[in-house]
């Protein structure tokens, strides 16, 4: 009888637990971010799982790190909004849709051996193609850099060509249309990168 609870219990969380697929794991936090699931919030902890569908949101004194399942790594600094909109692993390949709604993001994107994958980071003004790279990026800038490897950076508006980044090059005002090239100085690019950081 018990077991036929259990079992009953279990089945009535299935549609909670299903509302996406299982994306990674909060590895650190810092200050008091938060998850919106399924138009609920919670506090954000060490610990927590992250799933398809879920919101991560950080005020001021947040920052985020999650460890994806695919062994990527995603930094999320203060005043910044991520949602992870699609997140597919399996023997067929690697799907990964992030959506930078807001702030400023950092993400080391592991590299894929399977036969396809297909990793992007949107933000609201462009849309980031990447396979296995370091990539930076702030909304209020407007900018994208490539820190390791190569992207590929299309304006979401405007009729501006997609810009190939190599090592080291960044892009800014695809508010614009354009993909303008951008370089900061060692300085400001170590600056950019302390707001993601937590080790």
């Amino acid at each position: 009888m018990r077991a036929l609870t259990l079992l009953i219990l279990l089945v009535g969380l299935a549609p909670c637990v299903a509302f996406g697929g299982e994306a990674g794991l909060v590895a650190r936090v810092n200050g008091s971010p938060t998850l919106e699931r399924a138009g609920k919030t919670e506090a954000l902890k060490r610990g927590s799982n992250v799933f398809t569908g879920d919101v991560i949101e950080t005020d001021a004194n947040s920052k985020v790190k999650i460890l994806l399942n695919d062994d990527s790594v995603l930094a999320i600094g203060p005043k910044s909004r991520v949602a992870v909109s699609d997140f597919v692993l399996d023997s067929s390949g690697r799907n990964v849709r992030l959506q930078v709604l807001a702030g400023r993001f950092k993400i080391a994107i592991a590299k894929f051996f399977g036969a396809h994958t297909d990793y992007e980071i949107r933000t609201p003004t462009a849309v980031a193609g990447v396979r296995g790279t370091v990539l930076w990026g702030d909304t209020v800038l407007d900018a994208i850099c490539a820190l390791e490897g190569n992207i590929e950076v299309r304006p979401r508006t405007g009729a501006g060509a997609p810009a190939q980044l190599s090592t080291g090059e960044c892009v800014s005002q695809m508010a614009a249309g354009k993909t303008a090239p951008l370089k900061p100085t060692a300085e400001e690019l170590a600056a950019y990168l302390k707001e993601v950081t937590l080790d």
